[in-house]
């Protein structure tokens, strides 16, 4: 038997399985929860567009899954996540700005701090290198203490190695599959262990927990996909409502195949790296498809509500090949300007889509909360949303004390309107991802409405773009209209003091920087 075949076997025979079980889960009136983190993946990185009109990505990538849930649901054209990966899961399970949660960078290690420097800062010198720990009101454990059967399955990368964050389950998860520290996975191949053995890597990036398919021809995404619907699952049989956060580790680094879907590319005439990237992207689609189907074989999908969206922007400035209009480094998210790390809009710009996993716009439970069918939205979102959102969904209050800088988007799913297009949306990443180049300093931006404001801490420079006539950011309008980037500052400064921000350390002194305010001519 080929290995893809065989790789595919696996997710099909557990599916045909479980396909015979009858459903007894009672009519709860509460929903259920799906929501579908890809690591990594870029706003172009689908065959849905997310912009105004198609682009040749559109029609490069396949993603008929997601093609699916835009159909039946609302995706959202102007939604946003942080710039790197464990400040928008953090904000995601606190509902939190990462200002104000202050896991700025990706966590790994709590003794080393894993940014680069300029040549004058260095990061803030008390960010939460831990990373997020038990204690705070996290999403899941809202919703378990609610009677949600709370499952995450994939990469978690909260916690640092050797601290309770690291184990989903000490953050509200009842079930754990596959997730620890690490941001990225050592191989997304069984026949490799899903180790970085083989590349003599680190065992950091070691999955753990699904050993039983060790030497087996079964991609990363596919078992945990596998693992996920079995406990899915065990919370039907209990008759419960469950949450599933399922964060694959695609289409994260290293760029490994997910066979059999890099053959067409090849054969298309596609490089090596974007085809075997092609691939990952086909194999998370083909995961929710795999969903999506088992739920309604389960008889669920009718009261199940799916959130489709990505953690940053997409990686663009190394590992990739040639993109569909024949550029390489910095051009994967085109239009916009760079990718994951950079202030520019490639780097927060994601993918966001919200749909019943199957639409009946006579079921009870969809009739309190309906979706438009293949609705298109352009007021602006950011990862803390989905915080508050969720919590409306489950009919679970937060916790009084607790700040929440993220607001409900419930309203935006049968009309766009109830949340203002200008409210400021602010974006804070104090640290230098690892490449160097223009976009990728210490930074700090704010949207409001159109207009993107962007300052950084070394060169202390602000930048100024109005995003609907210029979406790639060519077009520097801060000498141009000083008056609105003093607007835009001015509320920058604001939010940033109101939610308690840190700033870079100057390397000669060990004194923190602040933004220095625009000249007024």
């Amino acid at each position: 038997m080929s290995t893809s075949i065989r790789s595919r076997s696996f997710l099909g025979l557990f599916l045909c399985l479980a396909g015979g079980l009858a459903s007894a889960q009672s009519q709860a009136d509460r929903p259920n929860i799906v929501v579908y983190l890809v690591d990594d993946l870029g706003w172009q990185d689908l065959s849905v567009p997310m912009w105004n009109e198609r682009t040749p990505f559109n029609d490069h990538f396949r993603t008929p899954a997601v093609e699916r849930l835009a159909a039946t649901g609302v995706r959202f054209r102007q939604a946003y996540s942080c710039a790197v990966c464990s400040p928008t899961r953090t904000s995601l399970m606190l509902g939190q700005n990462a200002a104000r949660h202050h896991v700025t960078q990706w966590t790994r290690d709590p003794s080393r701090d894993p940014s680069g420097k300029t040549e004058r800062l260095g990061s803030p010198q008390d960010w939460r290198l831990e990373g997020l720990q038990p204690g705070a009101p996290t999403l899941p454990s809202l919703l378990q203490e609610a009677g949600y059967f709370t499952i995450h399955a994939g990469k978690a990368h909260w916690g640092a190695a050797g601290t309770p964050g690291s184990n989903p389950r000490q953050l509200g998860f009842d079930v754990n599959i596959a997730g620890h520290e690490a941001g990225g996975p050592g191989s997304y191949h069984g026949e490799k262990d899903y180790s970085a053995h083989w590349r003599n890597g680190s065992r950091v990036w070691d999955v753990p927990g699904l050993e039983h398919y060790h030497g087996l021809p079964i991609h990363l995404t596919d078992a945990t996909t596998v693992e996920a619907l079995k406990a899915v699952d065990r919370a039907l049989d209990q008759k419960k409502p469950f949450y599933l956060y399922l964060a694959h580790y695609a289409v994260h680094a290293p760029i490994e195949e997910h066979p059999p879907y890099a053959d067409a590319y090849r054969e298309a005439g596609v490089d090596e790296p974007e085809s075997k990237y092609a691939s990952l992207v086909a194999g998370y689609d083909a995961s929710l498809a795999a969903v999506l189907r088992h739920l309604e074989r389960r008889g669920v999908a009718e009261r199940t509500l799916v959130v489709f969206t990505s953690d940053n922007g997409g990686l663009s400035v190394h590992s990739r090949g040639k993109t569909p209009r024949g550029t390489g480094k910095n051009t994967h998210n085109w239009p916009l300007r760079e990718g994951k790390g950079s202030a520019y809009e490639g780097g927060t710009r994601v993918p966001l889509v919200v749909s019943w996993a199957k639409a009946d716009a006579e079921h009870p439970i969809q009739q309190r909360l309906p979706i438009e069918a293949g609705g298109v939205r352009e007021t602006p979102t950011i990862i803390e949303d989905l915080y508050p959102t969720v919590l409306r969904w489950c009919d679970v209050r937060p916790p009084a004390q607790h700040p929440i800088d993220g607001v409900d988007l419930s309203p935006l799913l049968t009309a766009d309107e109830g949340v203002s297009r200008e409210r400021p949306l602010l974006f804070h990443y104090p640290h230098v991802w690892g490449p160097k180049g223009e976009g990728y300093q210490p930074h700090t931006s704010l949207r409001i409405g159109e207009w993107k404001a962007i300052y950084f801490y070394q060169p202390r420079r602000w930048e100024l773009y109005h995003l609907t006539q210029d979406i790639g950011e060519t077009n520097d309008l801060a000498e141009r209209a000083p008056e609105r980037l003093a607007e835009l500052s001015s509320r920058m400064m604001q939010l940033l003091q109101e939610r308690g921000a840190q700033w870079p350390t100057v390397l000669d002194t060990g004194e923190p920087e602040r933004p220095i305010p625009p000249r007024q001519d």
